[in-house]
């Protein structure tokens, strides 16, 4: 009994000490490589697992890694947002999928919270901000900016 006790123990405490492990798709090179400093696996509690300069590369690499969270380029070789974000959902679907663009428009946030991602961040957000939202992920969390909050409650108020 003392024994399962203790087993269970550090099954717990290896549990918060686990890395949250981040695989990133995107088309440029300088964003994987700062995700990577950001968010370096040997020093962090989110890491940078893998990478992938396209959707074909990362539908071979995300099998061969521990990734918690798929990080996504909403136009990454130019491609269909919709059509990657389906690739990736139903090749993985135990695994969120963040969007991280500059692409900034409304219609493309809803768009892709109605599909089913997890959140949609800025490539101009601060590392604490973007590892605090990929913690909250993790955790099972939708992450929704305020502007797409307050449109869709204020759509929601106000339709008939």
């Amino acid at each position: 009994m003392l024994l399962m006790k203790y087993l269970l123990y550090l099954t717990r405490i290896s549990n918060i000490f686990a890395m949250i492990g981040l695989f990133a798709i995107d088309d440029h090179f300088l964003i994987i490589e700062g995700l990577y400093q950001a968010f370096n696996p040997e020093s962090n509690e989110v890491g940078l697992v893998g990478s992938a300069m396209s959707m074909e590369e990362a539908m071979q690499k995300i099998p061969e890694t521990k990734t918690d969270i798929i990080v996504l380029d909403l136009f990454i070789n130019d491609g269909d947002p919709v059509a990657n974000f389906r690739q990736l959902h139903n090749a993985f679907p135990s695994i969120p999928i963040v969007i991280l663009t500059m692409e900034d428009s409304l219609r493309w946030q809803i768009k892709m919270f109605k599909l089913g991602v997890m959140g949609f961040l800025n490539k101009a957000e601060k590392k604490e901000t973007l590892k605090n939202i990929f913690i909250q992920v993790a955790n099972g969390n939708l992450v929704i900016p305020d502007k797409v909050s307050r449109s869709l409650i204020s759509k929601t108020m106000y339709s008939k």
